[in-house]
């Protein structure tokens, strides 16, 4: 660039130039060879976790909401393993998480324990009798292990000789938990009380108060009756214990292979005998206290849950640069995260143990078959939400409190999310071109949005698929959540706009404003003379703010007929006419929606490189580098030659060299 006190290029000259780069970079791309790139050994994210533990075990607790927000990296994703890091406060999670699963979905059988006289302390010499007296100001303790937290009933029953009215105090943990009264009538009485006991060891204590007279105890009982569950516990742990009308095994052979069976699945590959060893140790080490066995199942399986292996998604680091395939193990574990966010399903560990997975054929036929399985929506909806921003609308991104609400509601923010997921997850179902996207005929509503958007009547709260042809709706510009996360929450914004169609669909980054300039108002004033378009370009008069906003705003401008949530206007917030029009830096001028979508048409290179570009950053969790270009300037060819059709996307990520490779380190390439 010249010199600040020299002539300045143009912005279209400045294009043409940025261009002509572009075009030699993405030509010369592929001049360096193949490149796999390094994956970071990286955790699962909350999703992830959850998804896993949902696969391998059973229960859905929701766990994936009381651990830390995963914070985005990369290519904007929350799977990239440069930002997964592992905090001491997260790690403590992990812990509990593992024993309320395990307790959720294994069924240890019912405690009922009887304490008797020689079960208490302190000790006596021994005595036929089982009765213990309890001398005025003195108590006897027992210790009782309780394996699921949950409700006890404990009773105790009494011997009063003196006939005279008294009173017995029961504590918890060197705590009063009730007082019982003995009536002089009775010589023999029971009292109960529930209280809540979790898991662990604890002290249960009969206490006589001073000044009153001996009282017997014969026996103090530990009952349990209340423990939640989820309704398909037992399912659970059928299956676990592969259970045969309810009846499985109970010795350390069987032991053994549970918990070989239960580690291969965990840490998605076979285990060794050596590995094997410290989580059946566990096992034996729970045995010799005589817990249950269901007890030591759930000490071994949890030391699973809480390994660096099950985890983190580890995988073999290669000896050299040079670039080498991973096992069959670790791209069946790449691509069932990759597709459905979870742990490989029976049919990839078969293929896996084959040695057949990483064959193209197979892939393809994989990646097919996995989109069509319910758990793929789990790949819709995260994909789209980061992609596009609308995982936030209802959240963050939320108009201000009270001023629309005869507009906005949180069920209408839940149909925003769900309409942009939609779209996406019905364009890989039915494997239709990307570029409807930009100019699709439909859209997809139900009751509640058919009517905020103007559209003929539909019944229900289902999504269902309408086609649309005035061109107001379809595609991502007819999306209400898009233009929630493209306005403020008081108006709306040329320059979001046109900022988010330049970043997310084309990828050609936009810079900070500069910290001098002031900022335009957020919002709108129904009595200023000027339009937000006349205050822009007024605006635009600083040269520091002339060169982005003449790229930015035309295309804002061409949005300009949707207001905050996506509804069709004619006019702006203070009441003038809406101009639409634009013209863009390189010349070309258009109005409204429909016109802009025409130019965006002409531009599907750059959407379809940069569509590319964020599936397969989201593919592999890692940032892209420069080496990648070849990768993604052979997907966009791909498409090119296969009508741009998405699952042709997806497949040929799962087929390319960094998806099926890994190198050490970073090549060189200066």
């Amino acid at each position: 660039m010249p010199p600040p006190d020299e002539e300045q290029p143009s912005e279209n000259e400045r294009l043409e130039v940025a261009t002509w780069i572009d075009d030699h970079l993405r030509a010369t791309a592929c001049q360096l060879g193949p490149y796999a790139g390094n994956v970071t050994t990286r955790r699962l994210n909350r999703l992830e976790y959850e998804n896993t533990i949902r696969d391998l075990v059973g229960p859905e607790l929701g766990f994936d909401e009381t651990f830390p927000t995963d914070g985005g990296g990369g290519e904007g994703f929350n799977n990239n393993g440069e930002t997964l890091f592992l905090p001491p406060m997260l790690m403590e999670r992990y812990v509990e998480a593992a024993q309320q699963i395990l307790d959720a979905a294994i069924i240890t059988p019912k405690l009922s324990e009887v304490l008797e006289g020689e079960d208490f302390l302190p000790s006596t010499p021994s005595s036929e009798s089982k009765v213990r007296a309890i001398e005025p100001g003195q108590q006897i303790t027992a210790g009782v292990v309780i394996y699921v937290a949950g409700d006890y009933e404990l009773s105790v029953d009494t011997i009063n000789d003196s006939q005279e009215a008294s009173k017995l105090v029961l504590k918890l943990d060197g705590l009063p938990a009730d007082r019982f009264p003995l009536d002089a009538k009775y010589k023999e009485q029971s009292f109960s009380t529930t209280v809540r006991l979790n898991r662990g060891f604890h002290a249960l204590a009969v206490r006589n108060p001073k000044e009153q007279p001996s009282v017997g105890v014969r026996r103090l009982k530990v009952k349990e009756v209340g423990i939640r569950r989820p309704d398909k516990a037992q399912q659970f742990h059928d299956r676990l214990f592969q259970a045969e009308d309810g009846k499985y095994e109970r010795n350390r052979e069987a032991a053994e292979k549970l918990i070989r069976r239960f580690t291969s699945q965990a840490f998605r590959r076979p285990v060794s005998d050596d590995e094997l060893q410290p989580f059946l140790s566990l096992y034996d080490r729970a045995a010799q206290r005589d817990d249950p066995y269901e007890e030591r199942i759930k000490l071994a399986l949890k030391g699973v849950l809480i390994s660096p292996h099950f985890l983190f998604r580890i995988e073999n680091v290669p000896e050299s640069k040079s670039i080498t395939p991973i096992t069959d193990y670790e791209l069946a574990t790449r691509l069932s995260y990759f597709l459905w966010s979870s742990m490989p399903d029976d049919r990839l560990f078969d293929l896996a143990r084959a040695g057949k997975l990483h064959q193209t054929p197979v892939l393809k036929a994989e990646v097919r078959r996995m989109l069509q399985d319910e758990k793929a929506d789990q790949f819709y909806a995260t994909f789209t939400g980061q992609w596009l921003g609308t995982k936030e609308v209802g959240g963050s991104i939320s108009p201000v409190s009270g001023q629309f609400r005869d507009v906005y509601s949180s069920e209408l923010a839940a149909d925003f999310r769900a309409e942009a997921i939609q779209m996406v997850a019905y364009m890989i179902r039915e494997n239709r071109s990307i570029l409807e996207f930009l100019d699709a005929d439909y859209c997809f509503v139900n009751q509640r949005l058919a009517k905020h958007y103007g559209l003929p009547k539909v019944k229900g709260s289902q999504l269902r698929k309408v086609s649309v042809d005035n061109g107001q709706r379809g595609g991502l510009f007819g999306l209400g959540g898009v233009h929630m996360v493209t306005s403020y929450p008081q108006r709306t914004s040329p320059v979001l706009r046109g900022a988010w169609v330049l970043e997310t669909l084309l990828g050609t980054p936009v810079p900070s404003p500069p910290a001098d300039v002031p900022a335009l108002p957020k919002k709108a004033n129904s009595k200023a003379k000027l339009t937000f378009r006349q205050q822009l370009e007024k605006h635009r008069d600083n040269a520091a703010c002339a060169a982005c906003h003449d790229l930015i705003d035309p295309i804002g401008f061409g949005l300009d007929n949707y207001d905050i949530f996506g509804r069709w206007r004619d006019k702006t917030e203070n009441g003038k006419p809406v101009d639409a029009t634009g013209k863009l830096p390189s010349g070309q001028t258009f109005e409204g929606p429909s016109e802009l979508k025409q130019i965006l048409l002409a531009r599907r290179q750059e959407f379809t490189r940069h569509l590319s570009r964020k599936v397969l950053g989201y593919a592999l969790g890692r940032s892209l580098e420069d080496p990648d270009s070849c990768t993604i300037e052979s997907l966009v060819t791909e498409l090119e030659n296969n009508d741009y059709r998405f699952q042709t996307l997806l497949e040929s990520i799962v087929v390319s060299t960094p998806f099926r490779n890994r190198q050490r380190a970073a090549v060189d390439h200066h």
